[in-house]
């Protein structure tokens, strides 16, 4: 009768304590946390707004949903009135999220609120980083 050879004898209950422990340390940790800003693209000056030397910011309003998409986007309050929001609103709609977690799962994140500042020559600043 051939002989069963197990190569590690030993590995065998410290993979159930190891397992074990993570569970553990899993139990742990908190099972809730807010949503979290991954990544976006940089804002687009409007050409005509910058030729004129026009600043300003727009206030929006969107949900992050539990796979981390923004839906929802809208203009909550902008200045100069109407000339950032379209700016704003292409560069919210392609942010990414961690999304919000409650009880282990992942969730949406209504009404999170942003302000989006348009100031020339500040992104420049930080074009070689």
């Amino acid at each position: 009768m051939p002989r069963l050879v197990v190569p590690y004898p030993r590995a065998v209950p410290w993979a159930a304590v190891l397992l074990g422990a993570s569970a553990l340390l899993g139990a742990c940790s908190s099972p809730s946390r807010p949503a979290q800003f991954l990544s976006g693209p940089d804002l687009v000056y409007p050409a005509t707004a910058k030729a004129a030397g026009i600043e300003g910011y727009v206030v929006v309003r969107y949900d992050v949903t539990a796979a981390g998409a923004v839906a929802n986007p809208r203009v909550v309050q902008s200045v100069p009135a109407g000339t950032f929001d379209a700016a704003a609103l292409a560069s919210l709609s392609r942010w990414r999220f961690r999304p919000r977690v409650e009880d282990g799962r992942a969730v949406s994140a209504p009404n999170r609120v942003s302000t989006l500042r348009f100031r020339i020559g500040e992104s420049d600043e930080y074009a070689g980083y």
